[in-house]
């Protein structure tokens, strides 16, 4: 399992501005901002800016704001205005994750609903490409979670440790993170996960760990 980084989502989880180049926080706060405001064309010049033929910057679609309490991305922000099926559906086509949940644990969809934006019922509905049981995912998180913090101890302290529920809504199933010193590339497979080290020199192998809902199974 070694996917082009380029060709497959990217879980960017910064949610600490002193882990953040201050260029790229810059950005980033002009994206939230534009997003809190309504003003998508904004938002979608950003997004597509950050996400340029040579940048691996394309997770900025789903970025939430940094040292932010409420974990918005764009899309739980359309979701909350009422924004335009129209508009919805550009966040959609950069990548936006109808399953990407906030610090409360709401959906774009959840959001949208409580506020009584029925129209956007529909076009934020998740649209599930592997169905996993939901203490499946529970558990595959719980042991993704564990595996990052062995290798990166400070992670959870600047990341928002990545959303295993994400990968049901993708194709390929598979996202990457970068953390400190490397990158893992995490794939769902069925009801278990495959997590591939790059450039992390310390313990990068060509096989992955495998996790399962009980257990971190070690690269043989």
């Amino acid at each position: 399992m070694i996917y082009e980084l380029g060709r497959i989502a990217q879980w960017d989880g910064h949610i600490r501005r002193e882990y953040v180049h201050a260029d790229d926080a810059a950005k980033r706060d002009e994206l939230a901002d534009a997003a809190r405001v309504s003003n998508w064309q904004r938002v979608l010049s950003v997004v597509t800016l950050a996400a340029g033929p040579h940048s691996l910057n394309h997770g900025w679609i789903n970025a939430v704001r940094l040292d932010g309490n409420r974990r918005y991305a764009p899309l739980h922000q359309a979701a909350w205005h009422g924004a335009s099926i129209d508009t919805v559906a550009a966040l959609l086509s950069c990548g936006a994750w109808r399953t990407l949940r906030n610090r409360d644990g709401k959906r774009p969809l959840d959001i949208a609903q409580e506020r009584g934006h029925y129209h956007l019922t529909r076009i934020l509905q998740p649209e599930i490409k592997q169905h996993v049981p939901s203490e499946v995912v529970a558990g595959l998180q719980r042991n993704l979670h564990a595996l990052i913090h062995r290798y990166d101890r400070d992670a959870p302290t600047y990341l928002r440790l990545p959303d295993v529920e994400v990968l049901t809504e993708l194709d390929p199933p598979a996202y990457w993170i970068r953390v400190s010193g490397g990158i893992f590339i995490i794939e769902l497979r069925s009801c278990e996960l495959n997590l591939q080290a790059v450039g992390k020199t310390d313990y990068s192998t060509p096989a992955p760990f495998r996790t399962t809902v009980d257990r971190i199974h070690e690269p043989k």
